[in-house]
C-alpha cells in the first residue's frame, strides 16, 4: 500500500525522454502539458507517480503522432540502461534464474506492473498484469515492456529468441504493422487477459552471456537493500495503510488498534492524518477496495468469503461500499473483468 507501489522509478522515465529529445520533440513542453518538471527525472533516487506517467505518454503521443510511441521509444532503449535490475539479470547464471529475478525486483523499476514467469510442460510465459488502480490505461506501460524485456531476454542469452505468441490486454488497433514487425514470427493475440511473452521453455536452460557468480551476489545483495528501502513506508498515510492491511483478516480493524500499533494516540494520529488530507475512514475504504479488487480479479474466492475477509458483517454490505467505490456491484465488476 506504500504510495511507491504506484510510481517508477525516474531515471526509467528519464529514457522516454531522451528519446523524445533525439527525435527533436519539445520535452519541456510535453513535460508542462503532463505537470512534470524534467529536473525531477534526473534524480535517480526519485519515483515518479503512475498517474503523472500516464499523463505524459499521453502528451508525448499527441505531439508525435504516433500511437505505436510505447513500442518506439522501448526499441531504442539499451537493456543495460535500465539500471541495478539489468545487472542482477545479466549476472545470473541461465535465464531461468534471470527470469526470477525480474519478477522479484521489478518493482525497482515500475511498481504499477506485476511480472510473473509460468511453465506449463513445454511453454513458458512471462505474464504482465497491471497491478494498479492508478494506473487506468496501461497500454503504453505494457507495451513498452514487452518490448524492452524481449530486447532483453535476447541479449542475456546471446541469441534471438522466437515466441510463440504475444498476448496484448488491449483490443486489437486498427493498424498492427508495427507490432507485426517487432514480433514477427509470433501469432499476435488481442484482448487477452493479461499481456505477456510466451515461448518454449527449453529456452530457460540457456546460460547467460554474461554471468559473473561474484557480481551476481554483488548486485543481488544491493538490489535487496533498495526494495527493501522502497517499501518502508513514508508517510502516516502509509504507515496506517500497511497495518490495516495487515490487521483486516475477518475483523475491521478500529482506529483504536491501529494508533495503538503506531505507538500513537488517537488524537495524535488523526491529527496528522488530516495534515496529510485524510482520515481513517478514508484510508480503511482505500485498503478494503484494493484487497477486493485483487480478489475478485484473481477469482479464487466467493464475494461471501471476501465479505468477511475485509470484516464486513454481512455480504450485502460489502456489496454496497464496493458499488459506492467502483460504480459496480462485486458480482458485475468480476464478470466484467472476465469479459476485458
Amino acid at each position: 500500500m506504500n504510495q511507491q507501489d504506484h510510481s517508477l522509478a525516474a531515471p526509467s522515465v528519464g529514457l522516454l525522454l531522451h528519446v523524445l529529445r533525439q527525435q527533436g520533440q519539445d520535452v519541456e513542453a510535453i513535460c508542462r502539458q503532463a505537470g512534470l518538471d524534467p529536473r525531477l527525472v534526473q534524480d535517480v533516487n526519485a519515483r515518479i507517480p503512475v498517474e503523472t506517467v500516464q499523463d505524459l505518454w499521453n502528451a508525448a503521443i499527441a505531439a508525435t503522432q504516433d500511437p505505436d510511441l510505447a513500442l518506439h521509444v522501448a526499441e531504442s532503449i539499451n537493456p543495460t540502461s535500465m539500471g541495478t535490475i539489468a545487472y542482477v539479470m545479466m549476472n545470473a547464471a541461465t535465464l531461468h534464474e534471470s527470469l526470477l529475478k525480474l519478477c522479484k525486483y521489478q518493482d525497482i523499476i515500475c511498481g504499477a506492473i506485476r511480472t510473473s514467469l509460468e511453465v506449463q510442460g513445454r511453454q513458458a510465459l512471462v505474464k504482465l498484469q497491471a497491478d494498479s488502480p492508478a494506473l487506468q490505461n496501461p497500454r503504453n506501460a505494457l507495451d513498452s515492456e514487452l518490448v524492452i524485456y524481449k530486447n532483453a531476454f535476447s541479449a542475456l542469452v546471446g541469441q534471438e529468441l522466437k515466441y510463440k505468441q504475444v498476448l496484448f490486454v488491449y483490443p486489437r488497433p486498427e493498424r498492427i504493422q508495427e507490432h507485426e514487425r517487432i514480433f514477427a514470427g509470433a501469432e499476435l493475440v488481442f484482448s487477452a487477459k493479461y499481456s505477456g511473452l510466451v515461448f518454449e521453455a527449453e529456452y530457460l536452460h540457456l546460460p547467460v552471456v554474461t554471468a559473473n557468480p561474484e557480481l551476481n551476489q554483488f548486485f543481488e545483495k544491493y538490489a535487496e537493500e533498495y526494495l527493501q528501502k522502497l517499501r518502508e513506508p513514508q508517510t502516516v498515510r502509509e504507515r496506517v495503510q500497511r497495518e490495516i492491511a495487515r490487521l483486516l483478516k475477518g475483523e475491521e480493524p478500529g482506529v483504536n488498534t491501529v494508533a495503538r500499533s503506531l505507538a500513537m494516540s488517537v488524537r495524535s494520529l488523526q491529527g496528522k492524518l488530516r495534515e496529510e488530507g485524510t482520515t481513517y475512514q478514508a484510508l480503511l475504504d482505500e485498503v478494503r477496495k484494493q484487497i477486493a479488487v485483487k480478489h475478485l480479479q484473481d477469482n479464487h474466492s466467493t464475494i461471501t468469503d471476501i465479505a468477511y475477509l475485509l470484516g464486513y458483517s454481512e455480504p450485502s454490505v460489502f456489496s454496497r461500499s464496493f458499488k459506492k467505490w467502483t460504480g459496480l456491484p462485486p458480482a458485475s465488476y468480476r464478470q466484467q473483468m472476465a469479459v476485458a
